[in-house]
């Protein structure tokens, strides 16, 4: 027998109508940035959509981020006036599975990336940032089979401190993997490049380095030219966009769990799907999902045989996360012992 638990929230208005305007500041960032509610982006690479070298296929020309692989991009001086957050990011892909490239164990191979921005070329963990588990990228194709989560590059983001973005020096930023897997293009993900031109020098790798961020002298090893690394600062302004969740259903069976849902908002980027056992402390359980239409479907003991609560999120370009409204799944019924039946024998 099937059970079929539904939620779908009250329709509401999607855009931010009398959204609140950020503060003008003249002469300190783009015209738009205070008449219109969008975010803006820097990056050495000013047309962003140029990025589509290595991270979507073809020739990866050893463009990985890596354990001993950190490349560095080197930002003028940011106009923040009228902003209320900041974001760095990269655009990744082609992440790896354990048997790549073939298919025998599609399990990805773990690792951890991460970012760190500063006014100068030396970074700490004071500067140091959590971008993305490597799980949750694009997969790599594979050349001779099928493989669930294969998509183009993406654009990742994390939030810093305002504060930490510099309107009056350059700002320095810098991308690379903890993990010890990472140390060739065969095993890590890879990051998307964008040719270029000018004579400027603003991006370098640091190829010395082992998990950390490179940090003292001789951080600015390799100098880059005529290609720029798909890294990039994001400043939001105040806004009251909204991202809503529709339609969000799951159909139990007794070995599955089959979820689908609808996000509505400007520029969705992502979706994923979380689940709690007290209403409080919410852990993501799927990967992004970078495109509608959103199905998942959990095998039940990959998720819990007790009850918990799961809820769908997606955000939008502006950052604004929306949530649905959370659905009980109920646990798993206890099968009854079998009797043990027990011969007499009589002597």
């Amino acid at each position: 027998m099937r059970y079929v638990l539904a939620v779908a929230l009250s329709a509401a208005c999607l855009c931010g109508v009398g959204a609140q305007e950020p503060a003008p500041d003249a002469g300190r960032g783009p015209v738009f940035s205070s008449r219109s509610p969008v975010p803006a982006y820097f990056s050495p690479e000013r047309n962003l959509g140029r990025h589509y070298l290595y991270a979507d296929g073809g020739f990866h020309a050893d463009w990985y981020v890596g354990y001993n692989n950190c490349w560095i991009v080197k930002l003028p001086p940011v106009p923040t006036g009228g902003y209320a957050k900041a974001y760095i990011g990269a655009k990744l892909g082609r992440a790896k599975i354990m048997s790549w490239p073939a298919s025998w164990d599609t399990t990805p191979i773990p690792g951890k990336i991460y970012m760190a921005l500063n006014h100068a070329p030396t970074f700490n963990s004071d500067h140091t940032y959590f971008l993305v588990d490597a799980e949750d990228l694009p997969r790599e194709p594979l050349p001779n089979d099928s493989l669930d989560g294969v998509d183009s590059a993406r654009w990742l983001w994390t939030e810093i401190p305002l504060s930490r973005v510099s309107s009056q020096e350059d700002n320095y930023l810098a991308l690379w993997s903890s993990s010890r897997y990472f140390t060739s293009a065969s095993s890590a993900p890879i990051i998307a490049a964008a040719m270029s031109g000018g004579d400027v020098e603003d991006v370098w790798l640091n190829r010395s380095i082992k998990g950390n961020p490179p940090s003292g002298e001789g951080v600015l090893e390799t100098p880059i030219s005529g290609i720029k690394p798909a890294i990039a600062i994001k400043l939001v302004p105040l806004n009251e966009y909204r991202v809503l969740i529709k339609g969000f259903s799951a159909e139990l069976t007794a070995d599955e769990i089959n979820v689908t849902f609808s996000a509505i908002g400007e520029d969705i980027r992502a979706a994923w799907l979380e689940i709690s056992y007290d209403k409080f402390d919410w852990q993501r359980v799927t990967r992004y999902f970078f495109k509608a239409p959103y199905f998942w479907t959990f095998g039940r003991e990959a998720v819990s045989k007790d009850m918990f609560y799961m809820r769908a999120a997606a955000v939008d370009s502006l950052e604004n996360a929306g949530y649905s409204k959370e659905i009980t799944v109920p646990p798993v019924p206890a099968q009854a012992p079998q009797e043990e039946i027990q011969e007499e024998t009589r002597e």
